[in-house]
């Protein structure tokens, strides 16, 4: 399934440019939330596309990426149990399909799992309504389909998306989800998202010099 690119890529890369000078220090949420890129990326999901197989379900797969080249992360938000999930959800709204970097090359979950640790989302309840929407999302999936999400289709997933998507608080988690994808999308790859700056790569962006290092983050200079 493709989302967001194909045939619109360039008037959804130009969405995303739109919000170029936040990508030093992230992104207005509220605005990008308001924005049309939320708008297509959603209401796509009801369009006609072509069909990438889900990723399995319980693979082993290294999901968090640690290394001295990016931010340490000393405690994860989400269980492990809530990584595959999340890595199932994000594989549907940036699936692998070979037009551009998938939710896994920008390490998404290293991301924002780095995001969670930000006081500022804490506040804003990020955490526990992200962690809410993985049981609302998994509740659909075994009222209709008796599984966990992960474990269906990658059309029947697409539908469970489309139907929460439909519902207020649903779209408001899947734009915060996309929020958080757009920030590993264009960051410094430093704070975990954006590897080997793949993301600039793909928005043929340059980069802002010098790079972030420990103790010289944007929000050490907030």
């Amino acid at each position: 399934m493709k989302i967001y690119r194909n045939s619109k890529d360039r008037q959804q890369k130009a969405n995303i440019i739109r919000f170029k000078e936040h990508w030093s220090h992230g992104i207005n949420r509220r605005d990008f939330i308001k924005s049309s890129l939320v708008v297509s990326v959603l209401g796509g999901m009801t369009a006609c596309k072509p069909s990438v197989p889900a990723p399995s379900a319980d693979q082993e797969l290294n999901l968090i990426q640690q290394s001295n080249d990016i931010v340490k992360i000393d405690d994860y938000t989400f269980s492990d149990k809530q990584h595959l999930d999340l890595q199932a959800i994000y594989m549907r709204l940036f699936p692998d399909d070979g037009d551009g970097p998938s939710a896994d090359d920008l390490n998404i979950l290293t991301y924002l799992e780095w995001a969670m640790t930000d006081q500022r989302n804490i506040d804003d309840g990020d955490p526990e309504f992200i962690v809410k929407g993985i049981g609302w999302l998994n509740q659909l999936a075994n009222d209709e389909e008796g599984e966990d999400f992960r474990h269906l289709s990658a059309t029947v997933q697409d539908e469970l998306i489309s139907q929460t998507a439909n519902s207020n608080a649903g779209n408001n988690w899947l734009s915060i989800l996309l929020y958080y994808m757009i920030e590993a999308l264009t960051l410094d790859p430093f704070y975990g998202g954006n590897t080997k700056q793949i993301g600039w790569q793909w928005l043929e962006h340059q980069g802002g010099f010098p790079h972030p290092v420990m103790g010289k983050t944007y929000r050490d200079f907030e």
